[in-house]
């Protein structure tokens, strides 16, 4: 097998992973943010899009001057992107 074939798979199963880590911080920033919202304003676990997740970050914020789940979130997104854009380079769906 090739070596950029084999940077490629382990890119992917990098990726994975920071996209799996960065869920389950989201879970845990919904569970942190629930506790201190009253039971109408609580976020529901499923059914996230855009304006769902900027209202949780925007709560999270508030609620957690000082908390650091959102730059985790944040960060193991980034390395998400990452890890998938160099294993498309490993895999060779990048190149000329």
């Amino acid at each position: 097998m090739a070596p950029r074939v084999m940077v490629g798979i382990v890119a992917l199963a990098c990726g994975s992973i920071c996209g799996m880590m960065g869920t389950l911080a989201n879970f845990e920033m919904v569970d942190a943010v629930n506790e201190k919202l009253p039971k109408d304003e609580q976020f529901e676990v499923l059914g996230w899009y855009f304006s769902k997740t900027q209202r949780l970050h925007r709560e999270y914020r508030r609620l957690y001057p000082d908390g650091r789940l959102l730059q985790r979130v944040r960060l193991l997104s980034a390395l998400m992107a990452v890890c998938l854009l160099i294993s498309l380079l490993g895999f060779g769906l990048l190149a000329k």
